[in-house]
């Protein structure tokens, strides 16, 4: 059974670095959900050797598990069978969670393979860039998936996946050359000024996380092997902004271009209404989105048990509407929207759990980087379809699961793995 569950995470790892690599090009090939199904399957085979880590996140997303399941059986009959089977995947994809410390054996493994995927996460994106901007949109898309183009990947999930690559090189520098650690600190920086002018939801999740992760922590992060790197910080950064210079491009499909001022209007346009064109635009439409919701939330009818899945929630007076947008651009507004207040406010709860330590400095090396990051998911998840879909869900609730094995072996130090 040992093999079997190696040969299983190698298959996960793989999934994980091609989600990763290709994000939205990769989403319909169903790898994830494939994954989601055999590892319960594998955990049902194993289910004599099953240990419930009596820890309160983890008995709660066993609890949004069992009431998306509910809901799966009342309204698989009364809306179209595959939308109810997606919009339950909300909560569904908690399941890595418990397949992540189902295998918490393999805890080592897992951080290696990780480590090593994440070390090209940097060129891996400015090579997405560089040949969807500069090359393939000049070319007959590449449709491989459900029709998506190959390298279509969104802005916002390189934030994220850039975060994790930065936070694993700060932990594990000691696994990086010194030429690997500059050539990546540039690409970090480089991606880094690209996604300030395309994404304000992934860039303040980015600086968020960050930010956070320096902040609470209780020791310094900055290792010897990156303090060799630090002095050449002034020639790092003349390389950067003169890479980032020569990018030209007109516009993205929301006509955000690449330059400083790009940058200065997305932020701007955060808190005022001043700013010109798309950007407020949909600001106002997600709002006024938002607050729909929440007023049909806040009725008798739907307040307890919401909506329910299968239906869209874009509803039918929202003109200029993609019949194929269902969910609000915010994960707390779907579980509001679909399953009611009264999850929603044990959802709120097991936030408070997963980031109280944070806030306490209670954490340190790989707990620190993974709540950071968790922090971030979740920024960029109020502003975006994130974690409906499994380029945001998967690697959310597999660290989520990374998480609570690194919290069971701190609680347990003799059952650490030789």
């Amino acid at each position: 059974m040992q093999i079997l569950n190696r040969l299983y995470i190698k298959g996960y790892l793989l999934s994980i670095m091609l989600y990763s690599f290709f994000n939205k090009g990769i989403a319909y090939s169903y790898l994830a959900e494939i994954f989601l199904f055999l590892g319960i399957i594998l955990i049902f085979f194993n289910r004599k050797k099953i240990e419930i880590y009596p820890e309160k996140k983890q008995l709660i997303l066993l609890v949004f598990i069992l009431v998306s399941f509910v809901y799966i059986i009342f309204y698989l009959f009364k809306y179209n069978a595959f939308n109810v089977f997606r919009d339950s995947l909300a909560f569904q994809y908690g399941w890595f969670a418990i397949i992540i410390f189902f295998l918490k054996e393999e805890r080592d493994f897992f951080w290696e393979t990780l480590i090593k995927i994440y070390k090209w996460i940097p060129l891996v994106l400015f090579l997405n860039f560089f040949l969807f901007y500069y090359i393939f949109l000049n070319l007959p898309p590449i449709n491989i998936f459900g029709g998506q183009h190959i390298l279509l990947y969104k802005n916002g999930d390189k934030s994220l996946q850039l975060l994790i690559c930065t936070i694993l090189m700060i932990l594990f520098s000691d696994k990086y050359s010194k030429s690997w650690l500059i050539i990546n600190s540039i690409l970090i920086f480089i991606n880094l000024l690209i996604l300030l002018s395309f994404t304000r939801s992934g860039s303040v999740a980015y600086l968020a996380g960050i930010f956070c992760f320096f902040f609470f922590s209780k020791t310094s992060l900055i290792s010897d092997n990156l303090r060799k790197v630090l002095k050449y910080i002034p020639v790092l950064l003349i390389i950067v902004f003169g890479i980032f210079a020569a990018i030209e491009i007109d516009g993205d499909a929301q006509g955000r271009t690449i330059s400083l001022s790009q940058i200065t209007d997305n932020f701007s346009s955060i808190v005022s209404s001043d700013i010109d064109g798309s950007l407020t635009d949909n600001k106002v439409w997600r709002l006024v989105w938002w607050a729909k919701l929440l007023n049909e939330s806040f009725t008798i009818k739907h307040f307890f048990i919401g909506k329910g899945l299968g239906m869209s929630l874009a509803g039918n007076d929202l003109t200029s509407v993609d019949e194929n947008l269902r969910s609000p651009h915010n994960f707390h507004l779907t579980i509001i929207a679909r399953f009611g207040y009264i999850i929603f406010f044990i959802w709120i709860y097991w936030l408070y759990l997963l980031f109280k330590p944070l806030f306490k400095k209670q954490l340190s090396g790989k707990m620190l980087g993974l709540t950071c990051v968790l922090l971030a998911f979740i920024i960029n998840g109020s502003f975006d379809v994130f974690f409906e879909g499994p380029m945001g869900a998967f690697p959310f609730w597999t660290l989520v699961g990374l998480l609570l094995v690194e919290e069971y072996y701190n609680y347990n130090p003799k059952e650490i793995p030789n």
